[in-house]
């Protein structure tokens, strides 16, 4: 019981990481959540065959997100080469940080059409470097 409570804790961990990196963007999200739903459900019928259906649910779980975690994060890469006017968090929060007024930032980011995937600790880093609310509402607002 301890190993099959371990297995999907371990499928529970893969599939959390690959959602919550902050690098991520909705293809991996998407990609690392779907791989892992559908990795659990063939996992589960294949190993429920063999007498272990919650081990192989876990062990599919894990490799499904995995998988399609990896892939989804390719689309994405792809989707930010295909802009290569993206203008980068660096570079926003180095805007502000000069004083540059809001309605210059975001006139950058309308021009640039650069799309975010902001989380917690990216809204933390846009606000410890002077970047303002309507800024950050703005790049929210242009989730990829």
């Amino acid at each position: 019981m301890v190993k099959k409570i371990n297995l999907l804790i371990l499928a529970f961990t893969v599939i959390s990481l690959l959602s919550a990196c902050e690098t991520t963007g909705t293809r991996t999200t998407t990609g690392a959540v779907g791989g892992g739903l559908l990795g659990a459900a063939v996992g589960g019928v294949i190993g429920h065959q063999s007498g272990h259906g919650l081990e192989g649910a876990a062990i599919g779980a894990a490799t499904g997100a995995l998988a399609g975690g990896v892939i989804g994060n390719q689309m994405d890469k792809k989707a930010l080469e295909n802009n290569p006017n993206h203008i980068t968090l660096i570079k926003i929060a180095e805007m502000a940080s000069q004083g540059l007024p809001d309605a210059v930032i975001l006139d950058e980011i309308q021009r640039t059409k650069s799309r975010y995937n902001l989380n917690s600790e990216l809204i933390t880093y846009l606000k410890e470097n002077g970047v303002s609310d309507r800024v950050i509402d703005y790049m929210l607002a242009t989730s990829k």
